[in-house]
């Protein structure tokens, strides 16, 4: 949990960051660069969080998936990540599937809590309002979803042929027991324990068709519908406000910042934003943090950022997240994607974002989340506040790999997998030889190269 007194200090950090800037101005010293990006984090599914190695059950890919480790490993996967986390300026990780009794339910994420507030890192509960699981998102809990449609089954979205939603557990967002129902677990859930905070999504797997909910829409929907945001989101961030007040609210969009070309149509996960996102998102409370995905806007897509892909930082913050290092949006689960991620930090500079999210699942073990996680760390920070590929690589990316050359030999030798696999077994002639070179740490980045290469091309 972040507290006031975390607050403060940070706020006293900043003041004397400025203090610190405004006399080596009048010195005529140069000024340490702001950092435009204020807020990183880490977004996880429990299923597939793998950060305590060698124990059975992880999963590579998925939502809604059964979860098959157990409650050691959960706690220790969570508490290495958040360590990490701590030690490296990530602010929130986001797990969804944060409250299922197979794992420990409310005592395990109470033990997680304390985990967070002693590394600093605040825990974002993920909550479907409309779907995904609710508040406690598997188990014997009246705040679970399942549980609450399951003894109200009136109250189940319906589909455009009229039957029950209830793959999911699609609830119906215009029925008021089920908005203070919502509410109601909300508060339960920051009572409860001692979040960071919350980040909620209305769902991406269908909308309610039912007459009230199609006599409240004016526009188009598709599996998703931001009205259905405009409705849900100021009356779940009142019901965390009321119990915590500096609680981070992330609320998600599933929509890329580009308009969509047809000002009457709304696409599915990913997509371009419709011609009524803006009216939508004047409703979203003030203060929040607004979700968006770029994955079609940078490499390997070819989709275009304009100036038009801008948002307005006046009243919100905004978050640009992608899939990197997952299978997700035809990635790859562990790829090294420090490129694409320089891209993407810049691209959101450029359209006033201030704050990044990616995939944590992968251990930083593993050699390319490890520096996918740290280019996280240095792109749009006072030390890399333009999001430079080249200073990383130098700064960061070298001492771990042998040095500058040997960092950008890293990299090209990973971008084999999308120019030309053909190059591969002649490649891993020369990463295997960078092993015998190097100190362990250094050694196994190579290795891990090496064996993740080869899976691709030994088959």
């Amino acid at each position: 949990m972040i507290n006031r007194r975390r607050f403060m200090v940070g706020s006293g950090s900043l003041a004397a960051a400025a203090a610190l800037s405004s006399a080596n101005a009048e010195e005529g010293k140069p000024v340490e660069p702001a950092a435009p990006i204020k807020t990183r984090m880490f977004w996880t599914w429990d299923h597939s969080t793998e950060w305590a190695l060698n124990r059975p059950g992880a999963q590579t890919m998925g939502a809604l998936n059964p979860y098959f480790r157990d409650r050691a490993a959960f706690e220790a996967d969570y508490s290495k990540l958040l360590e990490w986390c701590g030690e490296h300026h990530i602010d929130a990780v986001v797990i969804w599937g944060l409250l299922r009794d197979v794992h420990g339910g409310v005592d395990a994420a109470k033990k997680l809590c304390d985990v967070a507030g002693r590394h600093n890192v605040r825990i974002l509960c993920g909550v479907g309002l409309c779907a995904y699981g609710g508040v406690f998102y598997e188990g014997n809990s009246p705040w679970s979803m399942a549980k609450h449609l399951a003894a109200h089954p009136e109250l189940y979205a319906l589909s455009e042929n009229g039957g029950q939603m209830r793959s999911n557990y699609h609830a119906c967002p215009s029925k008021k027991e089920n908005q203070d129902y919502v509410a109601e677990a909300l508060h339960w859930l920051l009572k409860t324990l001692p979040l960071g905070g919350v980040q909620m999504e209305t769902g991406d797997t269908g909308v309610c068709h039912c007459a009230q909910c199609r006599a409240r829409r004016k526009y188009d929907v598709d599996v998703l519908s931001w009205e259905d945001m405009a409705l849900m989101y100021p009356l779940a961030t009142e019901a965390i406000r009321s119990v915590s007040p500096d609680a981070m609210v992330v609320c998600e969009t599933y929509t890329n910042p580009e308009p969509h070309p047809d000002p009457k149509k709304q696409g599915g996960f990913g997509t371009r934003r419709p011609g009524w996102a803006d009216e939508c998102l004047e409703r979203f409370p003030k203060k929040v943090y607004v979700q968006w995905v770029c994955d079609q806007l940078v490499r390997p897509n070819a989709g275009k950022w304009t100036k038009a892909g801008s948002v307005s930082s006046q009243d919100r913050h905004n978050v640009m997240r992608a899939h990197f290092s997952t299978y997700w949006m035809g990635r790859r689960r562990g790829e090294l994607a420090t490129d694409s991620i320089a891209e993407m930090v810049q691209k959101s500079i450029t359209a006033n974002f201030d704050a990044i999210s990616l995939f944590g699942e992968v251990s930083r073990v593993c050699a390319g989340p490890e520096l996918n996680y740290l280019a996280l760390e240095n792109f749009g920070s006072a030390a890399n506040p333009k999001a430079e590929l080249d200073l990383f690589l130098d700064q960061v990316a070298a001492p771990l790999l042998g040095g500058p050359r040997q960092a950008r030999q890293y990299l090209n030798y990973a971008r084999l997998l999308d120019a030309d696999r053909g190059q591969i077994p002649n490649a891993l002639k020369e990463i295997y030889a960078q092993c015998a070179l190097y100190p362990p740490p250094i050694s196994h980045r190579w290795a891990w190269l090496g064996e993740y290469l080869n899976s691709f091309v030994a088959e």
